[in-house]
């Protein structure tokens, strides 16, 4: 059988035509690294996950732990660009089944919030670009925080843009889906208790280098272009703001998140 008829490639076929409803794919020898690393993982707040298959270079499978049994297949880097429609250099895709979201908090989660000294929160409302919300995601793990929860209006967790600026890391970061953003949030507070943030430009908002963080706290950062609803921001117990050069607006999301992470985590040690 040549690869053009082999049954297990249909997933890839021509990537950039539209995502399938039942399955997503992972580009890049690290993000499907992390994939095959959550095969019979129970993590609370992670989804699991079922790998289908995994297409590769020579040189690629010889340097994956894939699990035995898993269908493989071998291509070329032109064949592998033909497959999926565009120039592709990473040399390595899986495909696995998409998971049903977490439209609730894990409450086996929410106690291990709880039994923490520290917890960071972060919470992504309506972030249109799924290349924004990987590279959050990426932040979200890069600065240890314990959670995302992300506007079920937003961008997709499972879209081959987004795992693709996780770099993979939506597969090992707790996410929660939500529909209902304000209520999960004052309910989450409530619960751990923590102290909710809102990022927004306004003048009258504390300059983050100044404000104390405390041990426990959400963070809510907003779309790219309209920040924060009045629902959001009317949640937050505090407001804060990156400094920024006259004339310039505001930083990307994800680059506002970093920052902010950093501001809030990481600089009073």
């Amino acid at each position: 059988m040549s690869a053009r008829d082999d049954p297990r490639l249909r997933p890839y076929r021509n990537l950039q035509a539209g995502a399938d409803p039942d399955r997503f794919i992972v580009e890049g020898a690290l993000a499907v690294a992390r994939l095959l690393a959550t095969g019979g993982v129970r993590t609370p707040g992670v989804a699991a996950l079922e790998v289908e298959s995994v297409v590769c270079t020579p040189s690629q499978r010889a340097r994956l732990e894939l699990p035995a049994g898993l269908p493989v297949v071998e291509l070329s880097k032109p064949e592998m660009a033909q497959l999926v429609g565009f120039a592709f250099h990473r040399g390595v895709l899986a495909c696995a089944r998409r998971p049903r979201p977490n439209r609730e908090l894990d409450p086996a989660l929410v106690e291990q919030l709880r039994a923490r000294e520290r917890v960071t929160v972060v919470v992504a409302e309506g972030l249109a670009d799924p290349r924004n919300l990987g590279a959050l995601i990426r932040n979200v793990a890069g600065f240890s925080a314990d959670l995302l929860i992300a506007d079920a209006r937003g961008a997709d967790l499972y879209s081959r843009l987004a795992i693709r600026a996780s770099v993979g890391n939506v597969f090992r970061v707790p996410c929660v889906v939500s529909d209902a953003l304000p209520s999960m949030i004052a309910s989450l507070a409530r619960e751990l208790p923590a102290e909710i943030i809102a990022a927004t430009p306004e003048p009258t908002a504390e300059l983050v280098q100044r404000f104390e963080p405390p041990a426990k706290q959400v963070l809510l950062v907003g779309n790219e272009g309209a920040g924060l609803s009045p629902e959001l921001l009317a949640c937050a117990d505090h407001r804060v703001r990156i400094p920024v050069a006259h004339g310039s607006d505001s930083l990307n999301v994800a680059a506002a998140t970093a920052v902010l992470l950093y501001a809030l985590t990481c600089a009073r040690g």
